[in-house]
């Protein structure tokens, strides 16, 4: 699907230290998430999850908390 592909180009940018688009993608892949599978969706969660983990390494940490919190609602 188009927001698997997003947050596998996310994952590649993160790699490669690209962290603005990987952000971007994340994002992306986010948004779609909640909209076609729900905020409860484990696939969301690992959206939740990947965007807590980049604002981690970022060193934006009360970000990355509000993040990883949110998926494991």
């Amino acid at each position: 699907t188009i927001a698997t592909l997003a947050n596998l180009s996310g994952f590649w940018h993160d790699l490669k230290g690209n962290y603005k688009t990987a952000q971007y993608m994340y994002h992306k892949a986010l948004n779609i998430r909640e909209q076609v599978l729900g905020k409860e969706h484990e696939l969301t969660a690992t959206s939740l999850n990947n965007l807590g983990i980049l604002y981690q390494a970022l060193c934006q940490y009360e970000k990355a908390e509000m993040f990883l919190h949110k998926a494991l609602l």
